[in-house]
C-alpha cells in the first residue's frame, strides 16, 4: 500500500488536533472474540442516508444482528456526514462504527479516530487484497474493513447500435482509437436520430472518475506532501485524451443534454455509451427496463487496463465503551453471510471473494466485469488533500475542454488554486 504523509488543509471541518483530542486517543479498544450475548447492550451505528434498498437492507442486518446478539441497535443517519461526524467526534458524541469511505480513510486515520483491527478477527484473506490496503495504514494498522465496493465499465446501449448499423464488435478497444472512430459512429447516429439528439457517449469532469487516466505511466497528480501537480507534464499528456474525445463532437457530459447523471443520460436513450459504475444497474433495470444494454471492459489507454474503484468500510471509533460489540457488528456486516444478504439486497458487488461465488455474481456476465475490475482498478484514495484537489480540478477542467485555456494553463490554475486552499487550511 503506498503510505500518505499528514497534511494540513483538508478541506474539511476540524483540524486533526481538535479531532485528536475529543478522541482521547488512549481508550482501550481491545476486544474480546469469545463473547456472544449482549443482551441489554446497545450500539451505535453512523451512516448516511441510502436508496430505498440499501435502507432496507441495513434494517435487516440491525434485526439479525440484534436477534443474534440480544443487544439493541441504534441507527445515526447524518445528511451531511463528513462535517457532522467530525463534529460528534469533537463532541465525544461519535458513534460506536461508522462508515468510512475510501477517500476519506487517509484523514480519519491520520486524525486519530479509527480503532486498530485485529485482521485475524475479521477474515481478511478473504477480502480482495487491494480493498483491504486501501483500509490499512502505511505501518500496517487494519483500521475499518470494507463492507462493498463498485467499479467503472462500460455500457452499451444496444438498441441505439442496432439503429444506426453498427457492430458492438467494431467499438475500439483502446481510447487512443476512439478518438478515431467516434466521429464515423456519431454520423451515423445523426442519420438514424436527427442532429443533436442523441450522442455516441458521455464523460464525467470529476477527478474520481478521471484520475486512472491521470496517473497512467506512473505520472503523480498528486505529490507526496499532499500538494497537486497536475500541471505536471506527464499528468497533461494523460488528460489531454479527454480534450481530443470532446473534440470529436461526440462526447458529451449528462449535463450537456439536458440530464442530472450518466444513468439518467443512457436511460433517456440519448447517449450509446457511458462508464459507469455498477450501481447504475439495477438502475437501469427498475428504471429503464425498456433500454437494452450489454457491459464490456474499460477501454485500454496508453497500453494498460484501468478503471476506478470506490469502496466503503466500517470503522470502530476510537473512543468507543462497546469495543467487542463494536466488534461483533463488523463481523456480522462483513462476515459471509452478512455481505452476502446485503450485496443480494443493494446491487453493490462483494469485497471478498467467497461472497461473490456465493452470490453467484460471477455468473452474471454484466456485473462480472465490474468485479474482475477489481484487480487493476485504480482506488480512489490518495492522502488527505484529495478532496480540495479534485474541486479545483472540476472548476478549470472545463476551461481546457473548451478551449478557454490550454490544458497546461487549465491545470496550472488548478494547481494554484487547490494549493492556495491547502496552505491556507
Amino acid at each position: 500500500m503506498t503510505g500518505w504523509k499528514k497534511v494540513v488543509g483538508t478541506g474539511l471541518l476540524l483540524s486533526g488536533a481538535v479531532v485528536l483530542a475529543a478522541c482521547g486517543g488512549n481508550e482501550d479498544t481491545s476486544s474480546s472474540t469469545d463473547q456472544t450475548d449482549f443482551t441489554g447492550d446497545s450500539l451505535t451505528i453512523g451512516v448516511w442516508g441510502g436508496n430505498e434498498a440499501e435502507e432496507k437492507s441495513l434494517d435487516e442486518m440491525i434485526q439479525s444482528f440484534e436477534e443474534a446478539t440480544g443487544a439493541t441497535v441504534e441507527k445515526k443517519v447524518y445528511t451531511d456526514y463528513n462535517t457532522q461526524i467530525q463534529a460528534d467526534m469533537a463532541g465525544r458524541t461519535a458513534p460506536d462504527v461508522f462508515y468510512v469511505d475510501a477517500y476519506m480513510f487517509p484523514w480519519f486515520s491520520e486524525n486519530g479516530t479509527l480503532a486498530e483491527l485485529d485482521p485475524a478477527n475479521f477474515e481478511s484473506e478473504q477480502f480482495y487484497d487491494s480493498l483491504i490496503d486501501a483500509f490499512t495504514t502505511s505501518d500496517g494498522q487494519l483500521q475499518a474493513v470494507p463492507k462493498d465496493m463498485s467499479t467503472l465499465a462500460l455500457y452499451f446501449n444496444t438498441a441505439i447500435f442496432e439503429e444506426a448499423g453498427v457492430s458492438i464488435d467494431e467499438v475500439p478497444d483502446t481510447l487512443e482509437a476512439y478518438v478515431e472512430w467516434l466521429p464515423s459512429f456519431q454520423e451515423k447516429i445523426n442519420e438514424a436520430y436527427g442532429d443533436g439528439n442523441v450522442f455516441a457517449m458521455s464523460y464525467n469532469q470529476d477527478m474520481a472518475r478521471n484520475y486512472h487516466l491521470a496517473t497512467r505511466e506512473n505520472a503523480q497528480p498528486i505529490n507526496e506532501d499532499g500538494t497537486a501537480n497536475l500541471a505536471d507534464p506527464a499528468v497533461v499528456d494523460n488528460l489531454s485524451i479527454l480534450k481530443e474525445l470532446v473534440d470529436t463532437k461526440a462526447a458529451v457530459t449528462p449535463q450537456d443534454i439536458g440530464t442530472g447523471w450518466n444513468g439518467e443520460a443512457f436511460g433517456s436513450g440519448k447517449i450509446a455509451i457511458m462508464d459507469e459504475g455498477n450501481w447504475v444497474y439495477e438502475t437501469l433495470k427498475t428504471e429503464f427496463p425498456d433500454i437494452p444494454f450489454v457491459v464490456k471492459e474499460m477501454p485500454t489507454y496508453k497500453g494498460t487496463e484501468g478503471s476506478m474503484m470506490f469502496s466503503v468500510g466500517w470503522g470502530k471509533y476510537v473512543g468507543t465503551e462497546k469495543s467487542a460489540l463494536a466488534d461483533k457488528w463488523i463481523q456480522h456486516a462483513t462476515g459471509q453471510s452478512g455481505m452476502q444478504a446485503w450485496v443480494e439486497g443493494t446491487g453493490t458487488l462483494p469485497s471478498r471473494q467467497d461472497v461473490a461465488d456465493a452470490a453467484k455474481i460471477t455468473e452474471n456476465s454484466d456485473l462480472n466485469v465490474h468485479l474482475e475490475a477489481w484487480d487493476y482498478a485504480t482506488i480512489w484514495q490518495k492522502g488527505t488533500t484529495l478532496d480540495t484537489i479534485n474541486k479545483a480540478y472540476q472548476n478549470f477542467l472545463p476551461n481546457a475542454l473548451n478551449g478557454n485555456m490550454t490544458f497546461e494553463e487549465a491545470m496550472e490554475a488548478a494547481d494554484e488554486q487547490a494549493n492556495a486552499d491547502i496552505t491556507a487550511n
